[in-house]
């Protein structure tokens, strides 16, 4: 971990535009909507067999706008990655030269889709080289005609935060001028099995933060934001990247430390980047995937960072409504924080009704609340102790 005393204030990151594609919809628009309207994209899974599992119903993505140019995309990750990006294009032109343009995504599977179809009977070897981890990146790199550097960051189910912290430090090193940024994950046997094993999944509804949760269930999607330098005489603008930090428990493979002890490092640590205090923040995007004891430690954490005001700041989470995404999940809920300062409302979270006495927050319950926040807080957890947090603004209204 970075020393809290060796941070200094950073200079902001002008968030432009965004692009998505998940379970509620083929865009952001879509996305938005369904979150303000208590939209439901769970469903049964139909791209493959689920009949063996446990579990079998997630947030699938059933069909793919068409795209020009997309015919070599390959994978069902690089596809979801090229749906947000036509929608972001659509949004904000990428206006740079090729060599100043990043690409850096971040994701928890990378391309593990191909690797298993390279491996069944039917496969190929030559659907191996799909499944390199950061082969998604590059195929958006080649398809947006990006020539800077292409990362790919895996921090697991804190990547997609990670991941545009990093974009916005090659942006203030003046490495690029342009950065597109974001997180993926698509569905697939191999990760539905594995979580199925674990019994990480639950049978019932996701719920976060209820007295009630039983586990997630996972999801599919991809976001991406473009992003520049800061510049007070730009054009229209989302919002703005003040503050990023990332931390690692290294407490255990799969479940996070009992005390919260790197999420809440990383906390301190973005409000500290972003030169702001926690009576700054107005709404927290939170993880909040469902299980017991992550939401638990959230929600402590929350407590001890935000103090007194914890109890009055509105807190939602977006996993009931879309499964969890993993790579693309903190690039939605960072997402989720500037629409909401855009349009002034926060979307409630889908299957809490009885909140846990112990999770005790200023929980968003049974339908949007009419509130514009300026300054938000995204936090995130992932599997191996990865944790990263995100302080937001929105841009003027």
């Amino acid at each position: 971990m970075t020393s809290r005393a060796a941070r200094r204030p950073a200079q902001p990151v002008t968030i432009v535009a965004a692009g998505a594609v998940t379970p509620l919809g083929a865009d952001l628009d879509a996305f938005w909507s369904g979150l303000v309207t208590g939209s439901d994209g769970i469903s049964m899974i139909e791209r493959f067999p689920v009949d063996d599992l446990r579990v079998g119903r997630g947030g699938e993505i059933k069909k793919l706008k068409p795209m020009p140019q997309a015919g070599r995309a390959g994978c069902r990750a690089t596809q979801l990655l090229l749906a947000a990006a036509q929608d972001l294009l659509t949004r904000a032109p990428v206006s740079a030269a090729p060599e100043r343009v990043a690409v850096v995504v971040g994701t928890a599977l990378g391309g593990v889709e191909q690797l298993e179809r390279a491996v069944t009977r039917t496969g190929r070897l030559r659907h191996a080289a799909g499944a390199l981890y950061d082969s998604p990146a590059h195929g958006l790199a080649r398809w947006l005609g990006a020539r800077g550097p292409v990362l790919t960051v895996g921090t697991a189910c804190a990547a997609g935060a990670t991941a545009l912290g990093t974009g916005a430090e090659l942006l203030r090193a003046d490495v690029v001028d342009v950065v597109i940024a974001g997180g993926y994950d698509g569905l697939c046997r191999f990760v539905m099995r594995g979580f199925d094993a674990l019994r990480s999944l639950t049978r019932e509804r996701v719920r976060p933060f209820d007295r009630r949760r039983s586990g997630l269930l996972l999801g599919e999607a991809a976001a991406l934001v473009l992003m520049t330098r800061d510049d007070p005489r730009g054009g229209p603008r989302l919002g703005r990247l003040l503050g990023h930090a990332s931390a690692s428990d290294g407490s255990h493979i799969s479940a996070p430390d009992p005390n919260g002890r790197g999420l809440e490092f990383a906390v301190r640590a973005a409000l500290d980047e972003a030169a702001l205090t926690p009576d700054d923040v107005e709404f927290v995007s939170a993880h909040g995937t469902g299980t017991p004891l992550n939401d638990r430690i959230e929600a402590e954490v929350l407590r001890r960072t935000l103090g007194k005001r914890a109890s009055r700041i509105p807190v939602n989470s977006i996993k009931g409504a879309l499964g969890h995404s993993m790579g693309a999940a903190a690039t939605l809920e960072a997402l989720t924080c500037l629409l909401a300062s855009r349009d002034g409302v926060v979307p409630h979270t889908l299957g809490l009704e009885e909140p846990d006495p112990v999770c005790d927050l200023d929980h968003v319950i049974g339908s949007p609340r009419a509130v514009r926040p300026r300054v938000s807080l995204s936090t995130s957890l992932g599997f191996g102790g990865c944790n990263a947090a995100l302080v937001l603004e929105g841009a003027p209204a």
